[in-house]
C-alpha cells in the first residue's frame, strides 16, 4: 500500500448556542484542521486537530509544506516510522506547538488507514476492557451563566442521567467562585459528583487559600488551578491541599507529564491525545498513571469519539468529558450518550471524519 495524496481542510465551525466563556476564552465558534491520506488501495484515512481560537493556518502549512511531501510514496501502514521521520523534521522550527498539533492530525489518518485495513475500530483493535464508557458533564457550567441559569443547566443535565458535572471557575473576585460552588452542590445535593475548572488563572496562594475553602463542597478535583508550565508550584499545591487536583488539558509530552507525576503534583491526569503527538503517546501517559495508581481521564472538547475508544481499553480511565454538544453532529456516526454513558462506534476505522455537508460549509482559505 501507497500514500498518493495528502489534503488538509481548515474549517471554522460555529457552536450551535450562545457565546461560551472560561476564565480565558470567549468561544463563538471552533477552528479544525481535518486531513485526508488517499492510498492506492482506495482506502482513505482521517484525521483532525482543533484550535479554540484563530492560528490553525500555520497548522496547515506546516502539514502541506513540511509532512505531505514525505508522506507522498511511503507505506502507511509503517505509521510509527512515520511519525519519526515527520517528527525530526522540526528541530528548528519547534516539535510541540503547531508542529505538534498538525503530527497528531496526521498520525490519526494513518490510524484510521490501519484500522480500516484491519476492518475494526479503535477500541476493538486495542483490546477493549469495559463496553460502554461512563460520562461526566461540562456543558453546563460557563464561567459567563448567572447562578440561576447556572442551577438551571447543572439540573436540567443530572435530570437527563447524568451524575457527574463540572463548572468553571476563575472570577476576578474568588468569592464569586465559591458562592456559586455553593449554590451548585446545594441545588444538586450529594449523590452527584461535582467537578471544578479554574483553567489555569490563580497564583499560588490564591488556590490554596479557595482550594481549601471548596473542599467544605465535596469537591471530585480542582481542575488546572495555575500555570501549566509551573510544576514546583502544583506540587506545593497538591500537598496542601486534600481535594485531587487535575491536569493535562496544557501539557504536551509524556515527559512533562513524567515530572508532574513524580513529584506528586497531580492526582488525576488528563491526558489529551489531540494535545500529545497522538494515539501512542497518549496510551503512554495513561500506562505511566496507571503505574503510580492515578488516575487518567481524558481532557475532551469535541474529540469525544476518540477518547472514548482510548479510555474503552484504559483500566484506569473511568469516564470521558462530554462538551460542546452543538457540535456533536458534525462528525460521521458520532456517538451519543445514553442515561449516562457513551456508547462504543462498531464501524471499521477510527471514525474522526467530519461530515461532508461541514467540511463543504465552513471550509475556509
Amino acid at each position: 500500500m501507497k500514500i498518493t495524496e495528502v489534503e488538509t481542510f481548515l474549517l471554522d465551525i460555529p457552536l450551535k448556542q450562545r457565546a461560551i466563556t472560561d476564565s480565558q476564552t470567549r468561544l463563538t465558534s471552533v477552528e479544525f484542521i481535518a486531513v485526508r491520506i488517499d492510498t492506492d488501495e482506495g482506502i482513505s484515512g482521517w484525521g483532525f486537530n482543533w484550535n479554540y481560537t484563530k492560528g490553525s493556518r500555520a497548522v496547515q502549512v506546516v502539514i502541506d509544506d513540511n509532512y505531505a511531501p514525505l508522506l507522498k510514496g511511503k507505506d502507511p501502514l509503517n505509521r510509527k516510522v512515520l511519525v519519526r521521520e515527520l517528527f525530526y523534521t522540526n528541530h528548528f522550527i519547534g516539535r510541540v506547538g503547531i508542529t505538534q498539533v498538525g503530527l497528531c492530525a496526521v498520525d490519526l489518518a494513518l490510524w484510521d488507514i490501519r484500522l480500516k485495513a484491519a476492518g475494526q475500530p479503535l477500541w476493538k483493535y486495542l483490546g477493549a476492557h469495559k463496553d460502554k464508557v461512563k460520562a461526566y458533564n461540562t456543558d453546563g457550567g460557563w464561567l459567563s451563566w448567572s447562578t440561576d441559569e447556572l442551577i438551571q443547566d447543572m439540573t436540567s443535565i443530572v435530570d437527563r442521567g447524568f451524575d457527574a458535572v463540572k463548572m468553571k471557575l476563575g472570577r476576578p473576585d474568588p468569592r464569586e467562585d465559591y458562592e456559586r460552588v455553593k449554590a451548585v452542590r446545594q441545588a444538586l445535593g450529594d449523590q452527584v459528583k461535582l467537578m471544578v475548572d479554574v483553567n489555569t488563572v490563580w497564583d499560588l496562594k490564591t488556590a490554596i487559600v479557595w482550594g481549601r475553602r471548596l473542599e467544605e463542597f465535596n469537591i471530585e478535583w480542582l481542575e488546572e488551578p495555575l500555570h501549566p508550565f509551573d510544576k514546583k508550584a502544583h506540587a506545593e499545591l497538591a500537598h496542601r491541599l486534600d481535594v485531587p487536583i487535575a491536569i493535562g488539558e496544557t501539557i504536551y509530552t509524556k515527559y512533562d507529564f513524567r515530572d508532574y507525576i513524580e513529584s506528586g503534583a497531580v492526582d488525576i491526569v488528563q491526558a489529551d491525545c489531540t494535545k500529545l503527538s497522538g494515539i501512542d503517546e497518549w496510551l503512554d501517559v495513561a500506562a505511566l498513571a496507571r503505574s503510580y495508581n492515578l488516575e487518567c481521564i481524558p481532557h475532551t472538547n469535541v474529540q469525544q469519539k476518540l477518547h472514548v475508544q482510548l479510555a474503552a481499553v484504559t483500566p484506569n480511565a473511568p469516564m470521558v468529558e462530554y462538551c460542546y454538544e452543538s457540535l456533536v453532529d458534525i462528525w460521521e456516526n458520532p456517538v451519543r450518550v445514553t442515561n449516562g454513558y457513551y456508547s462504543l462506534p462498531e464501524e471499521p476505522g477510527l471514525g474522526c471524519k467530519l461530515t461532508d455537508d461541514v467540511l463543504k460549509t465552513y471550509r475556509i482559505g
